[in-house]
């Protein structure tokens, strides 16, 4: 007789949310489970699709992660930052005010054609008086071949609603560009802190 313990059976999620080591996956029949991984492996991404172990209520153990189809993830000399796996598409929200950085604008354009993802500029708070002259200012990405969609998210969210139907998308900005504000009008029960 042996003495071996039968490996725990899995349930399939996806990875939803990450706080350091731990990580918000949602079941494939729609249950949130809080997960840990085993030993020090931080290698995982909202997106994961991932094998699940419950140890309890509402908690589990990741076990595997499939391959992934694509990974988004920011670097600097000194570390890579996984922001999100298998999405099929970037939306960089930017502002007419403040001031978007051009500089943190082409890193995230980069980092969208290095992993081979489509980048979409979603172009908010489009009812300012800044309007007229920052989609200006997009207009040699424009050149470039990228979409640059107006929206005024607080007003209206149908036209980047629209572009977001049939995609796994990612939004990215710097602070102050409205990100908060438009998960909020697409889904109000996130209650995003504004």
């Amino acid at each position: 007789m042996s003495s071996a313990r039968k490996p725990a059976p899995t349930q399939s999620g996806t990875v939803v949310a990450s706080f350091g080591r731990q990580f918000a996956a949602e079941l494939d029949d729609g249950a949130r489970v809080t997960c840990v991984t085993r030993g020090k492996r931080t290698d995982i991404a909202c997106g994961d699709r991932v094998a699940i172990a419950l140890t309890g209520p509402g908690q589990g153990v990741i076990e595997a992660t499939a391959p992934r189809a694509s990974l988004f993830y920011r670097s600097d000399i000194q570390r890579e930052k996984l922001i999100a796996a298998n999405v099929t598409q970037i939306v960089i929200v930017l502002a007419t005010a403040p001031a978007f950085f051009a500089e943190l604008l082409d890193r995230c354009l980069a980092a969208a054609a290095h992993a081979d993802i489509p980048a979409l500029l979603a172009l908010n708070k489009m009812d300012l008086a800044a309007a007229p002259a920052a989609l200006k200012s997009l207009e040699r990405y424009r050149a470039l071949g990228y979409e640059v969609l107006p929206l005024a998210a607080k007003i209206d969210i149908a036209p980047l609603r629209a572009r977001l139907a049939g995609h796994l998308s990612v939004l990215v900005g710097q602070s102050g560009m409205g990100k908060s504000t438009i998960i909020n009008r697409l889904l109000p029960d996130a209650a995003a802190r504004v």
